[in-house]
């Protein structure tokens, strides 16, 4: 490894809600100064409500920024996939438009500079309310994570897959309780952070690469 490496948590408050122990971001930080000892320098835009749209909106103001851009790490969808009725029923982003803001998002990262970029899916929601389209929010966040998944592999960019990893948790053990049930609760965090830690410890962190 170089002596100095950047990492960046780029997305939505999935990654960060009010409390730091609910934060996967945070405890994830935590375990890699832990084991790789003032190796890294960690770099974060969590904004709650962040989608697609808005997040091509923040990349060229704050992700310039950055000195170093060695691997960046990503977790949108969840709030483009909301349904309102001042929508007229139709998602906040829609399908179509979040595959074309996905393609844009790695388009500028690339012209930045990162070297890595890196996607995490979300887990099952606890609060599963039916939106106006008659799904449910898990069915609606599904069709994102699906197209997630699609784009990752079309362009050989590494996926972090939650949603497989944690199919067979309850949201109960994940969520925050009713009625948020959709932000992580501290073991929820802890999930998140095995989840992710054991996939860079094998893809990323020995990657000379880097």
């Amino acid at each position: 490894m170089n002596s100095r490496i950047g990492l960046t948590f780029f997305g939505d408050s999935i990654m960060n809600f009010r409390k730091k122990e609910c934060s996967w971001v945070y405890i994830l930080q935590k375990k890699i100064n832990k084991k790789f000892k003032n190796n890294f320098i960690f770099y974060k835009k969590i904004v709650t409500g962040l989608n697609t749209r808005s997040a091509l909106n923040i990349i060229p103001d704050h992700i310039r920024k950055i000195k170093y851009k060695n691997i960046i790490i990503i977790q949108l969808g969840a709030n483009d996939s909301w349904h309102y009725k001042s929508f007229g029923g139709l998602a906040e982003v829609d399908l179509k438009s979040f595959k074309l803001n996905l393609l844009d998002i790695i388009k500028k990262l690339n012209y930045l500079g990162y070297k890595k970029i890196i996607f995490v899916t979300y887990h099952s929601f606890l609060n599963n309310r039916l939106e106006v389209n008659k799904k449910s929010i898990n069915e609606n966040l599904k069709k994102y994570i699906k197209e997630i998944k699609i784009f990752c592999k079309n362009k050989k960019i590494d996926v972090i897959e939650v949603d497989n990893k944690s199919k067979y948790i309850s949201p109960r053990k994940m969520c925050l309780p009713l009625p948020d049930g959709i932000h992580l609760n501290n073991n929820g965090a802890k999930i998140y952070t095995d989840i992710i830690y054991k996939y860079l410890k094998k893809q990323i962190f020995y990657d000379k690469k880097i």
